[in-house]
Order: C-alpha cells, then structure tokens, then sequence
C-alpha cells in the first residue's frame, strides 16, 4: 500500500470524531478516507463545481474568444429581446 502525505490531517481527525458521533461508534482514518473518496467519485459534477478553482484565462483563451466573437451589436435601444433574438 502506497502512503499518501495529508495536509489536512487535522481536519480528518475532526471529520472522523464527528462521524463517531453521528455513527456512535469509530471509524479507522482508512475507513473514512475510503468513504470519502467513494462519495466523492459518485458525485465528481458536484465536486467539480463547488470545490475546483477555475483556470487561469490565458492570452491563448482571450485571443480564441476575440477571433471567435462576432462583430454585431448586443443590443438595439429601439429593439426588444424578442425582435433581435426571433426576428419579430
């Protein structure tokens, strides 16, 4: 078995007394770990979207958006939403 370095040991010692309160009786760091792992995979869209930091915006990405972007005018004051977007 590989041994995997923890920057949050604290916060897994805590997250493992509360689960032996919840649970009434004691789960080994293994044990939660695994668990943890397997909620996470199960739920991977939900992890991304709430834990995962956005990437950097390159001058690559800015340059793709400018070359794709297209020249017409977001908005008319004389035109709703519906005549731009339906053509009403």
């Amino acid at each position: 078995m590989a041994n995997v370095k923890l920057n949050n040991k604290r916060l897994l010692e805590k997250l493992q007394a509360e689960i032996t309160l919840k649970l009434g009786k004691k789960m080994s760091q293994q044990e939660v770990l695994d668990k943890s792992i397997e909620f996470t995979y199960n739920r991977l869209n939900e992890f991304f979207v709430e834990n995962i930091d956005q990437p950097a915006v390159t001058k690559e990405f800015i340059e793709r958006l400018r070359e794709s972007a297209s020249d017409a005018p977001l908005y008319h004051l004389d035109k709703s939403d519906d005549e731009l977007i339906y053509g009403l």
